[in-house]
């Protein structure tokens, strides 16, 4: 019996691993991340999170969210054949083509029912070879059981990304309503799942329990096979902050759950109410991307830059800001005691005591807070701060829209039409106005070295 039941795991375990789909989906989530640094680098010129741990915190989350789901499988039963498994990774795979989003255990079993539906109304066609196993897996599908697999998946979807899709958000700058550019927050949160499932078969080991779904088929023995897919949201925020709409998006995914627990377990008592119940997983997951982006059409962006000071788009972690507790959508209103409204005003009023800085930071809510520190040479000449980006800033146009593409790519950045001739409308007026033009001061890095050889900075003339 135990010898057994090693054997069985470790043929599942030998499958997992010759299959294909786990280390495909696993390289996606790696150049997913990969693109995230670069695209950061060129929107912020700095990589503000360090993605191998993010890649860490999604392999080992979706190891132990398989388990999970197995163990449930073992006792709802499922009867799946190694054609299907690679039907459904490959479908996953090419909805990735079109969008990341789509990559969905639930979009490919939608997939999988029309092909399903499709071969049922061809009952007369029987080709032969490979192509025959697989079109016969297909007919027989178990589609009450794979139904219960994705509502699973769903249901701990909505608790990952509660609990984790917020360390997953990452701050983007996008062209807003008006043609101008905005900061948001791509909140994207995939999770490559491999499952272990127990599936009927003859001479195999026999179950001391016997599942509920399909109890006839158990009876002569089980064996194991894998099946990786894939689960996760991707959402775009320009008015809330990152937590505020995870926790709305994962309300939502929780509440959608709770109906397709329902309709998945009608299907194992019937199993024709399985098909309906796929279409309706998939028009509830797109009415909450729906109600989202009209959200965001109909509210105002947060991060813009506004009349009192500068507003906060992130805070690199580990980073002074960070330190002192500053948190995105806070604005910083004065540094050292003076007001400042830009980057070249915060520069300016850090080096009047380049050793020591106070700030006075609105929060939200518009209260002011008092913070000061001291400056350590090495320290981000910004304190770790990510500012709402101006006019002239790049946007990436591609968010949102992220295919398996645009993973292989490098991420594309441009200014807005609009910012070039604004730009040029500010610099004509200027030329018109005096013969001279100022040049800009550069930010001086005030390390000790510099100090030593130059000393202090002046105190810059009040104007």
């Amino acid at each position: 019996m135990l010898g057994e039941a090693l054997r069985m795991i470790g043929g599942a375990l030998g499958a997992l691993l010759t299959q294909p789909f786990y280390y495909i989906f696993l390289i996606g989530v790696l150049l997913h991340y990969r693109r995230q640094g670069i695209l950061e680098r060129k929107l912020f010129n700095i990589r503000i999170y360090v993605y191998a741990g993010r890649v860490l915190r999604t392999v080992i989350t979706g190891m132990i969210v398989g388990l999970l789901v197995s163990i449930a499988m073992a006792f709802i039963g499922i009867h799946i054949q190694t054609e299907v498994t690679w039907c459904i990774g490959t479908i996953l795979i090419l909805l990735s083509v079109f969008r990341l989003r789509y990559a969905h255990i639930t979009m490919a079993l939608a997939v999988l029912t029309i092909i399903y539906m499709v071969l049922l109304s061809l009952p007369s066609w029987q080709p032969t070879g490979f192509i025959g196993q697989v079109i016969e897996s297909i007919r027989n599908v178990d589609l009450p059981g794979l139904l219960a697999i994705s509502v699973l998946l769903q249901l701990i979807e909505a608790v990952l990304f509660r609990m984790q899709a917020t360390r997953f958000s990452s701050p983007v700058v996008i062209e807003g309503k008006r043609g101008k550019p905005v900061g948001a927050y791509a909140i994207e949160a995939f999770w490559p799942i491999p499952l272990w499932l127990f599936i009927p078969s003859t001479g195999g080991l026999v179950l001391p329990w016997t599942p509920l779904h399909g109890a006839e088929s158990w009876i002569n023995g089980v064996s194991l096979t894998a099946l990786p897919v894939m689960i996760g949201c991707s959402i775009l925020t320009q008015t809330h902050l990152p937590q505020v709409k995870v926790n709305a998006i994962a309300k939502r995914l929780l509440q959608s759950s709770f109906i397709m627990i329902v309709l998945a377990a009608l299907a194992l008592w019937w199993a024709p109410i399985a098909i309906p119940a796929l279409v309706i997983a998939v028009i509830l997951r797109e009415w909450i991307m729906y109600v989202s982006r009209r959200e965001e059409s109909q509210q105002s962006p947060l991060f813009i830059r506004g009349l009192r000071g500068l507003k906060i788009l992130d805070v690199i972690p580990a980073s002074p800001a960070a330190e002192l507790g500053i948190t995105a959508g806070e604005s910083v209103y004065k540094v050292n005691g003076q007001l400042i409204q830009d980057p070249q005003s915060l520069h300016a009023a850090l080096r009047i005591n380049p050793a020591f800085c106070k700030l006075e930071i609105l929060n939200i809510q518009g209260e002011s807070k008092f913070l000061q520190r001291a400056i350590y040479a090495g320290d981000h000449h910004q304190l770790g701060m990510i500012f709402a980006p101006d006019d002239q800033a790049v946007i990436s146009p591609d968010i949102q829209r992220l295919s398996v593409w645009h993973l292989v790519t490098k991420p594309r950045v441009h200014k807005l039409n609009n910012s070039y001739q604004e730009a040029d409308a500010i610099l004509l007026l200027e030329s018109n106005l005096s013969t001279e033009t100022e040049v800009p001061e550069e930010p001086i890095e005030l390390t000790p070295e510099y100090i030593e050889k130059h000393g202090l900075p002046k105190r810059p003339r009040r104007k």
